[in-house]
């Protein structure tokens, strides 16, 4: 049996002359991914001021949908899925460049950012994937060590 929208019981409610029903809340997001992550950018300038201001520490904005000609032409430039979104670009501990995925808390990674981890890593780079601010300072104090 199909399960009626919230729609459909509203509007059969109103019919009958019944009570309207309750509309359901939608489950509340603890931390969005991009509000995590500007966290960790503001901590960061404030921990390590000389790397931030070398520009060593970046975004890659990989994500989003572009209007009109705009994703043929950013394929082109060279956007790729499954990205880290962040970088820093310092060799240390033998790898070339520390990676960092952001995920909100429970978020898990995509099949395309699956993929791309194994290459960076492949190709001597250390990826990481931060839930929270605590995991981030976590990841860069032990890379920069």
């Amino acid at each position: 049996m199909k399960r009626e929208t919230y729609n459909q019981q509203l509007f059969n409610a109103i019919v009958k002359g019944e009570k309207t029903p309750p509309k359901k809340k939608a489950p509340k997001v603890e931390a969005y991914e991009s509000d995590i992550q500007q966290q960790c950018l503001r901590w960061f300038q404030m921990q390590y001021r000389e790397i931030w201001e070398a520009g060593l520490l970046f975004h890659i904005p990989n994500e989003g949908i572009r209007l009109g000609k705009m994703g043929s032409r950013m394929k082109r430039e060279g956007v790729r899925r499954g990205v880290a979104d962040l970088c820093l670009a310092i060799p240390r501990h033998g790898y070339g460049a520390l990676y960092i995925e952001m995920k909100r808390p429970g978020g898990r990674q995509s099949a395309e950012q699956r993929a791309w981890q194994k290459n960076a890593e492949k190709y001597g780079n250390k990826y990481v994937i931060c839930h929270s601010l605590e995991e981030f300072m976590f990841a860069i104090k032990r890379y920069l060590s």
